[in-house]
């Protein structure tokens, strides 16, 4: 039976990567990137004044920036503490304020109107050529997508200190089990939380309808990937310097990087989201925004 299961797995693992090079997961990742430079103030920014209702902007913004430069070292979480605060909305006269707050939104959505794209090119439909209608939908899928990134952080928030003032309280009884309990908890604690936005990406942005289950599977592959990843790039952004050619922009390009790679794995988890639902013969279908792909004469005869 576990053999069977292994035989399936790879079977599925081997689809998976033949149809993710096919779609261009590289190219895809550039252009993302790319957005999402100039998205990520606004986002961090909304992210930090959804959370930091609860627990304040500052203290938020401060375990965001202190997170980032964990991952990709603090000269770039520098840069990024610098992009938030130049993201603020300033106190002005009402319409001031209301054109900050749209411009804010337009830039912080724009990131995931370029992943739906992508993913809806995975899933192998289209949006409805509605031009303005689908516009305004789109954006407003990707908002709920920030609204999600900031429900996520919350959650994260509060559970941290949850177990933080657990571990504080077992190390008067046994230190050694409480450090250990604590990492442990820890490793659970994001990798629950990242399945969740990876799981919420798969299932809320392309058009198409699937279930949760179905999606949690490939989020999951995708988080194991991505934080083995994570664990690689850190070690090699602390242990070397790949950035120190570009001088002043260094920091633009570790962000560059960080994203590309993100990209590709998420590509990839959903391509095997893709796979496993054909697998199990799961009826995925374009919901009320999208359309079956039109496929071009060459790509039938391929």
């Amino acid at each position: 039976m576990m053999l069977k299961k292994i035989f399936v797995f790879w079977s599925l693992f081997k689809k998976t990567a033949l149809s993710w090079v096919d779609n261009d997961p590289f190219g895809k990742s550039a252009i993302i990137s790319y957005y999402t430079l100039f998205s990520l103030p606004s986002l961090l920014m909304i992210v930090a004044s959804i959370a930091g209702y609860f627990f304040g902007v500052d203290a938020v913004r401060g375990k965001i920036v202190a997170k980032i430069g964990g991952l990709i070292g603090e000269g770039v979480s520098k840069a990024i503490e610098g992009m938030i605060a130049s993201a603020s909305v300033n106190d002005g006269s009402t319409l001031t304020v209301v054109i900050g707050v749209s411009m804010l939104l337009f830039g912080a959505t724009g990131v995931f109107v370029r992943l739906k794209m992508a993913m809806n090119d995975i899933w192998e439909v289209e949006s409805k050529k509605t031009a303005l209608v689908q516009t305004i939908v789109d954006r407003l899928v990707s908002f709920g997508m920030v609204l999600v990134l900031g429900f996520l952080f919350l959650v994260s928030l509060v559970l941290s200190i949850v177990l933080n003032a657990i571990s504080e309280y077992l190390k008067g009884f046994a230190p050694t089990v409480a450090t250990v309990a604590a990492e442990v908890f820890s490793f659970l604690l994001a990798f629950i939380v990242i399945t969740g936005l990876f799981a919420a990406l798969f299932r809320l942005l392309p058009d198409i309808r699937i279930r949760w289950k179905t999606t949690f599977l490939g989020a999951a592959l995708t988080t194991v990937l991505f934080l083995i990843g994570e664990y690689l790039l850190g070690y090699y952004f602390t242990k070397s310097d790949p950035t120190s050619v570009y001088g002043g922009a260094s920091s633009v390009v570790l962000i560059l990087l960080w994203v590309y790679y993100t990209c590709i794995i998420m590509f990839f988890g959903a391509e095997f989201t893709y796979q496993y639902a054909n697998y199990i013969e799961e009826k995925v279908e374009p919901n009320e925004n999208g359309l079956p792909k039109k496929r071009n004469a060459s790509e039938i005869a391929s």
